[in-house]
């Protein structure tokens, strides 16, 4: 073999040297880790708004309740009503009882000499005209009713007090928030005067 055979044959094993021989293997992309909202800057979608409660007019008003008026007797309440109701107890008196929804609940109708007189809400299961339900604040009476309230302080309860709201049209029937010291409305009823008025009910 020549010389320069042999120098030919010197570069090719030196070139093959270099490769390595066999290629590497192709290193596969690690999987992309999934993106945290709390560094990515998204945030969880916000929960529904609870829709708020509505008065019915057709059901609570200052003519009475439902298709019951006031003045009207036991029979017609309860019919108004459409659910069982309890009537007079033992100890209750024949001239000023409650008929109560039975096992409790809302609302409490006052019967006074024979004639609904009055019912009372204590929970937030109806709405009083306005909107207003117990747990609303006293400013928002005030903000509903311009110019017919009138405001009364609380017999039991310092720094408590009564709003007094008389209809738009200008009829007997008065709507009544009892709020306590805290500004929140406890209860509310509507009635003719002077049972509306009543702070113990029949007591």
């Amino acid at each position: 073999m020549g010389p320069r055979t042999w120098a030919a044959a010197a570069v090719l094993l030196l070139a093959a040297a270099c490769s390595g021989g066999t290629d590497a293997p192709e290193t596969a992309p690690a999987p992309a880790a999934d993106a945290d909202p709390a560094t990515t800057g998204a945030s969880a979608p916000a929960p529904a708004t609870e829709a708020r409660l509505a008065n019915d007019p057709d059901v609570v008003h200052f003519q009475g309740f439902g298709s019951a008026a006031f003045g009207a007797g036991e029979a017609e309440v309860r019919s108004a009503f459409g659910a069982p109701m309890a009537g007079r107890g033992e100890y209750d008196s024949e001239d000023c009882y409650y008929l109560q929804p039975d096992g409790g609940g809302q609302p409490g109708f006052m019967m006074l000499e024979g004639g609904f007189a009055r019912y009372d809400v204590w929970d937030t299961s109806l709405a009083a005209p306005g909107d207003l339900v117990v747990g609303d604040h006293a400013d928002d009476v005030l903000a509903r009713f311009p110019g017919r309230v009138e405001q009364q302080p609380h017999k039991y309860e310092e720094g408590g007090r009564y709003l007094v709201v008389t209809p738009e049209d200008g009829s007997r029937a008065r709507l009544v928030f009892e709020v306590g010291s805290d500004g929140i409305i406890s209860g509310w009823r509507i009635g003719l005067p002077p049972a509306v008025h009543y702070v113990e009910g029949c007591s």
